[in-house]
């Protein structure tokens, strides 16, 4: 199985599509659109293959569930372009989640570059416009936000593309080519971003030490009792909602209401 030619424009065009936001309703499409899941789910449409797409896709997403922008700095690296031709290739090859992160991971750094001459680019448009905007030239300056997209369009339809018709020979090589130690490092890291982004999202979810008492519950369901996602959920809701009803401070905060709309 290759990756057509017809495959590799598509990915490259909905990758260009997903980074510049480019969809309805604004902010909330896009963060919806911005998760990994989410692109993994429209890859597994391109590529055919759903099934394994969406299983990959789980992993990556369980790696970034609790990854934030801190100071305009990301909590963990950047893979919104190399997601786009690590997942197809890895489909092509029959590998796994390990493998996708490895080869995504590996141009985290490039991607980083590449954002960093975007937003040099996309600065110099947004001058010009303001400099049209203080001369009146309105009519001249509605395009230019729009054109701060090139780079984007440049960086995500000419690397997606000849990545994915490169094959995963080219990139199996590539890695092979690196040092030992650099694999077994990318290799046990990939194994513990998904820990490290459960980690990242129970700090901001935990106020207290008591609290961490209901996630270790939760984990031994699923790991002892073997309960499945959907019921662990409905357990968690039955037994918050038992803890609102049942705490003297929310039934006063409650009661106070009451009396005020009286």
């Amino acid at each position: 199985m290759q990756i057509t030619i017809l495959q590799a424009i598509l990915l490259g065009l909905f990758c260009f599509l997903v980074s510049t936001g480019m969809f309805p309703l604004g902010w909330l499409s896009m963060n919806i659109m911005s998760k990994p899941l989410i692109h993994c789910l429209i890859i597994g449409m391109i590529m055919g293959d759903m099934k394994n797409a969406m299983i990959i896709g789980c992993v990556i997403q369980a790696a970034y569930i609790g990854q934030m922008s801190i100071g305009g700095v990301a909590t963990l690296p950047k893979i919104n372009i190399a997601l786009w031709f690590a997942l197809p290739l890895t489909l092509v090859s029959g590998g796994d989640a390990a493998e996708c992160l490895t080869i995504a991971l590996a141009f985290a750094a490039v991607q980083n570059i590449l954002d960093t001459v975007g937003n040099l680019v996309k600065v110099g448009f947004l001058h010009r416009q303001d400099a049209l905007i203080e001369k009146g030239k309105i009519k001249q300056a509605w395009w230019f936000p729009a054109a701060g997209h090139i780079w984007t369009m440049v960086s995500c339809l000419v690397i997606v593309p000849v990545f994915c018709l490169a094959g995963s020979a080219v990139i199996s090589s590539i890695v092979s080519a690196l040092p030992p130690q650099i694999n077994a490092i990318t290799s046990t890291f990939t194994g513990l971003l998904p820990a490290i982004g459960f980690m990242i999202l129970m700090v901001t979810l935990i106020h207290s030490p008591f609290q961490w008492i209901y996630f270790l519950f939760g984990f031994v369901l699923a790991a002892a009792l073997g309960w499945d996602t959907i019921s662990i959920t409905v357990v968690g809701c039955v037994i918050a909602y038992l803890i609102f009803q049942f705490t003297p401070d929310k039934k006063m905060a409650a009661a106070g209401v009451e009396e005020d709309d009286d």
